[in-house]
């Protein structure tokens, strides 16, 4: 029996165990931490004397790789999906609206809700009705142009951006529109609203990832999956252009392949020296950070499940109560959550500060917010929450062979013609099997 080591446990890693044990591969993977999940980690948070995540994390019912694993170990029951795409918009202006793709089936039922989705002209409408259908033609030479060079090339309007395209690309993307790129961004577009509109709808976990984490891990453990916890990759050695030996700090490992599926600057750190020159590209990749803030207060904001924010440097605002299964008495009866994508501006600002700007957002969304009322607040900064998925970096995204014969890359960050999400993780570690086998 063919063996793997796999170096990491968050959604990159177990994909891959998931596939190479389906194909009778023996696996074995190490994770540096004391808990599964990479990047999907959760705390207990002692004050509200609830479980927190890193932040909350969207899916969308075009995720086939990563729902296949789920639906194949029957857990699909921890994700809640929306039966038609419907978004609320909150706009700082006051000029709110929804879109409602349930008024029909099918793609019938996102043109009428489109049409009849307040804030936006019918030129501007025109237009990106118009935009969608030249992404779905698929003759584009777009490999160098940033979203916005894109947009403002097939004449959409500052109204049209700025309402539209400008949330959905930060929301899925995580960049400025004037840095994101245009390819990653038509992908998205053929799969969310192309190939089947009913991949486009939103879906939440109804309990925290380490739970959903920990039952795949059982259940790979069926398949005979083995995981070492606190086993930290130092080195990788190398001879004649093989991994012949993975080193922790305390054991070395040995297997027929081995895949890693540690982030850029973390990868160059194990990379023998002789090597360095070949993987040089690790040390080109930018990230992209998301600041979330968790608050606690007795008074309900809003009903939504959650809204989309216009004209505010907040994206979303999550109802945790609505969200989440109640299988507890809460110490504070509401929970909400916020996210804030490509949070460059905000990364240094102390607490303080920080709270300030969301306390004045929140009260033009809210006229009868009062901050007094909240009770506990906790900021989570991820300053390495994505890659940039500018064009540049894009190119540099690499494939899952190496020029190492059995080492292999997965990861949300390599080529996976996604932006980096829960959805490339988990292709990324479908790509690995396809290129063993």
């Amino acid at each position: 029996m063919k063996s793997a080591l796999i170096i990491g446990s968050g959604i990159a890693g177990l994909s891959t165990a998931y596939h190479l044990s389906k194909a009778g591969i023996k696996v074995h993977i190490l994770e540096s931490s004391k808990n599964l999940g990479g990047r999907l980690t959760a705390f207990f948070d002692s004050n509200s004397e609830e479980t927190i995540e890193n932040g909350q994390h969207a899916l969308m019912s075009a995720y086939c790789n990563f729902l296949e694993i789920i639906e194949n170990f029957d857990i699909s029951n921890y994700i809640n999906f929306q039966n038609h795409l419907k978004v609320e918009f909150f706009d700082t202006k006051g000029k709110n609206s929804t879109l409602n793709c349930g008024y029909l089936p099918g793609k019938f039922g996102f043109i009428l809700g489109f049409l009849l989705l307040n804030g936006i002209s019918y030129n501007s409408k025109k237009s990106i009705f118009g935009l969608i259908k030249v992404i779905e033609k698929n003759n584009l030479n777009i490999n160098d142009l940033t979203c916005f060079e894109f947009l403002k090339q097939h004449n959409q309007s500052s109204e049209a951006i700025s309402r539209f395209w400008e949330p959905f690309i930060i929301a899925t993307m995580n960049s400025d529109v004037n840095i994101a790129s245009a390819r990653i961004f038509c992908n998205i577009v053929k799969k969310a609203f192309i190939n089947d509109i009913n991949n486009s709808k939103l879906g939440f976990a109804n309990i925290d990832y380490q739970t959903i984490l920990n039952r795949i891990l059982q259940n790979l453990a069926k398949n005979g999956v083995k995981i070492s916890y606190d086993s930290k990759v130092e080195k990788l050695e190398i001879q004649n252009n093989k991994i012949a030996g993975v080193h922790t700090k305390n054991a070395f490992y040995q297997a027929d392949f081995v895949i890693s599926t540690l982030q850029p600057f973390s990868l160059i750190n194990i990379i023998p020296n002789e090597y360095l020159e070949r993987f040089s590209y690790l040390n080109k990749f930018q990230y992209s950070p998301i600041i979330s803030i968790y608050f606690w207060q007795n008074e309900k904001l809003f009903d939504n499940d959650f809204v989309s924010v216009l004209n505010s440097p907040i994206q979303w605002i999550f109802n945790r109560r609505k969200l989440i299964k109640k299988e507890q008495n809460f110490k504070y009866k509401e929970s909400y959550s916020i996210t804030i994508s490509s949070a460059y501006e905000f990364m240094r600002m102390k607490k303080e500060e920080l709270m300030d700007i969301i306390y004045n957002e929140l009260s033009k969304l809210f006229p009868k917010f009062d901050k007094s009322k909240i009770l506990h607040s906790r900021i989570i900064y991820e300053k390495f929450a994505t890659i940039l998925q500018s064009p540049e970096i894009n190119q540099l995204r690499p494939n899952t062979i190496t020029c190492i014969d059995n080492f292999f890359l997965a990861g949300d960050w390599t080529k996976t013609f996604l932006p980096a999400t829960i959805e490339s993780a988990a292709l990324s570690g479908k790509l690995v099997l396809e290129n063993i086998i």
